[in-house]
């Protein structure tokens, strides 16, 4: 999977270090909006729920809390959002006008399933030649951290999210080339602004079992191309990496298909 909610180590195990969203670039405050809106309209938070805290909403889309409470107000304006004070306050979803949200869901999850085949065919184009220049000519020290971040601890789908970024981030910088790295992180910040908003809080069930260990959920989609960069092979380093972003956009559409069914 190439995406997750809200790691400790990643960032201190590869470089460039990178935030939480995957990239240097900060989301602005009319994206995040935008991201929740589209979460909203497709019944991810259902009118009386609570959305997350601006501390939790800031993590996942690597903004400050600032940009979030912009982000809210504007939901706020467009009745979408209450806030209210207090220990059982915080910021919920208004009840939807009359066939108001239904009728926009078949829209925007069109709109987000063209996106995603978009940002997942760019992917395609750049990150499997990142991967070959990563193996044939990334510095030794460079292709063992990748490596070592395998063996990172990840207790949930937030730290999965943080480490898998540390991974692609490290492999397009290992590879020496800077324009490509731009490239790579431009494509995952942008995918993931929009992207976090979905699975933020959804149900990974149908990809990751509830008693999945996400730690060896990462080793096991990450490991063939660790070990072929470090090993220096560039065709098998290609090839692997070009398995993962396939597999990857399955499981972004699997999950985009549970909004789609709802009722």
């Amino acid at each position: 999977m190439s995406g997750s909610k809200s790691s400790k180590n990643s960032d201190e195990q590869t470089t460039p270090q990178a935030p939480a969203n995957g990239s240097r670039h900060a989301a602005s405050h009319a994206v995040v909006a935008e991201a929740l809106r589209q979460r909203i309209a497709l019944g991810g938070f259902e009118p009386g729920d609570r959305l997350p805290t601006e501390r939790e909403l800031a993590a996942t889309f690597g903004v400050g809390r600032n940009t979030v409470r912009q982000a809210l107000r504007e939901l706020a304006e467009e009745g979408l959002v209450t806030t209210t004070l207090g220990r059982s306050g915080g910021t919920r979803v208004t009840p939807a006008r009359p066939g108001g949200r239904d009728g926009a869901r078949a829209a925007i999850s069109a709109g987000i399933r063209a996106s995603l085949r978009d940002y997942m065919e760019y992917r395609q184009a750049i990150e499997p030649f990142a991967a070959r220049l990563a193996a044939e000519r990334g510095a030794g020290a460079d292709r063992r951290k990748l490596v070592s971040l395998l063996d990172t601890k990840v207790a949930d789908l937030g730290e999965y999210h943080r480490v898998d970024t540390a991974f692609h981030l490290g492999i397009a910088a290992a590879g020496g080339n800077e324009v490509l790295t731009e490239a790579v992180t431009r494509a995952r910040t942008e995918m993931f602004v929009g992207g976090n908003a979905l699975w933020l809080g959804s149900d990974w069930s149908r990809i990751y079992p509830a008693d999945r260990d996400f730690g060896f959920a990462f080793r096991e989609e990450h490991e063939a191309i660790a070990l072929a960069v470090l090993s220096g092979d560039g065709d098998a380093a290609e090839a692997r990496m070009r398995e993962h972003l396939r597999d990857s956009h399955r499981q972004f559409l699997t999950l985009l298909e549970q909004f789609a069914a709802q009722d």
